[in-house]
């Protein structure tokens, strides 16, 4: 059966990069059926080069949302406004290549039952994205990501850098959380998706991720950017709620754990920058996340409706 995709971009003053991304989803070697770019309110161009492209469906907020909201704007309407199968999430630095999609979709044909799929994700430079690698299923299987005979892991949890999701997943578990505003949500989302339906990584559908750095995120130790602080509020808050919602004291007493690490490391590393501004971000964000709570939205599918 001939499967339709809708695609996600969510951008924000990054009008050279959603150039490019937008040039690699036209060239894909199976068509999409809608691209739809999220627009957080960009101020350098961006919506003004968007109105003149008649092949998108734009959506220009009149304010910055974050990535997560922009997500869930994107999901809600592509369950709202086309009746595609299939969502493809990304954002506006992932440049796939031709035939990213078409190993993607192939997926669900190969294996049975599964309802999510997700890209390898490589840096500019061909080596490993270090924040997008993808969590297996199993702790044992993890290894085999790497391994080039393995065609396809089973996975728990993804980004939203290059990871497809059915209609049917959606109209189960929910949209993304765009209360999380930027970071963790797509873990958070992926993971619920996980614990209802099967997901599993595609070794030969090929991203590039073109972000300014190859590092692993939320080390906040390390951070010398002064205006990045406030991203880790969000940070510490946001892994505690998607630790919750895995129902297990396990986890949580780990993902807290995690967090009092990062404390210590912060408290007695030599050197760090704006140490007393971090302690309180990780002591803030970390005990506002052992009760926040905002509702997960529902939306009916627009699957079949005329």
């Amino acid at each position: 059966m001939f499967k339709k995709t809708s695609v996600v971009v969510v951008t924000y003053n990054r009008l050279a990069l959603l150039k490019e991304n937008i040039y690699y989803l036209r060239k894909q070697s199976t068509s999409l059926n809608h691209i739809i770019i999220v627009n957080g309110d960009s101020i350098d161009g961006t919506r003004e080069w968007l109105s003149n492209q008649k092949d998108l469906i734009v959506i220009n907020l009149h304010k910055n949302i974050g990535g997560a909201g922009g997500f869930n704007i994107g999901v809600r309407t592509f369950m709202e406004k086309t009746q595609d199968d299939f969502v493809w999430l990304m954002d506006d630095d992932c440049f796939p290549q031709a035939n990213a999609l078409e190993k993607l979709l192939l997926a669900f044909d190969e294996v049975d039952n599964i309802q999510m799929a997700a890209s390898k994700v490589l840096w500019k430079d061909g080596s490993i994205s270090k924040m997008n690698v993808v969590q297996a299923k199993k702790p044992s299987t993890q290894r085999d990501l790497f391994k080039q005979e393995k065609k396809f892991v089973f996975i728990k949890k993804s980004t939203f850098v290059s990871t497809i999701i059915s209609r049917k997943a959606v109209e189960k578990v929910g949209l993304p959380q765009k209360e999380y505003f930027i970071w963790g949500d797509d873990i958070e989302y992926t993971q619920r998706i996980s614990n209802t339906f099967l997901a599993v990584y595609v070794k030969d559908s090929i991203v590039v991720h073109y972000s300014a750095k190859n590092s692993k995120p939320g080390d906040i130790s390390s951070e010398t950017n002064h205006d990045f602080l406030k991203r880790y509020n969000y940070e510490f808050r946001n892994r505690l709620l998607t630790s919750r919602r895995r129902h297990s004291i396990f986890q949580l007493l780990r993902t807290i754990i995690h967090s009092m690490i990062d404390l210590l490391k912060t408290l007695f590393k030599p050197f760090v920058k704006y140490r007393w501004e971090k302690l309180t971000i990780i002591l803030s964000g970390t005990c506002k996340g052992l009760t926040w709570n905002p509702k997960i939205e529902y939306v009916r599918s627009n699957k079949n409706k005329q």
